[in-house]
C-alpha cells in the first residue's frame, strides 16, 4: 500500500469513527428527549467500542458529554487515536 493510500485510508476510517459517534449522538439525543434514565446494553457495548468509557449507571446526558469529548479528541488528536485504534474490525451502524 502506499502512502498516499494509507493516509486515504486512515482518513477514511477516522471519517468512519467520527460517523459512528454522530450516529450514537443522535441516539443518546433521543433518549434524553425522551427523559430516559437508562441507556439499551448494546448502545453501551457500542459505545465502549468506539472508546467512550462508560460506567454501569451512566445516564444519556452524561454519555453525551463523554462522546462529544471523544469526538474532539478525534478531531485535534487523530494519529494518536488511530494507533489506539489499530486493529479495532470495522463496525456497523448504532444501535
Amino acid at each position: 500500500m502506499s502512502r498516499e493510500e494509507e493516509s486515504r485510508a486512515a482518513r477514511d476510517g477516522r471519517r468512519n469513527r467520527l460517523a459512528e459517534l454522530d450516529s450514537a449522538l443522535e441516539l443518546l439525543e433521543e433518549l434524553n428527549l425522551k427523559g430516559q434514565a437508562t441507556v439499551p446494553p448494546t448502545l453501551r457495548i457500542r459505545l465502549q467500542a468506539m472508546g467512550v468509557p462508560v460506567v454501569p449507571h451512566d445516564s444519556p446526558t452524561s454519555l453525551l458529554e463523554k462522546v462529544l469529548v471523544v469526538q474532539d479528541v478525534y478531531l485535534l488528536h487523530p494519529v494518536e487515536l488511530d494507533r489506539v485504534d489499530s486493529g479495532r474490525p470495522p463496525s456497523g451502524p448504532v444501535r
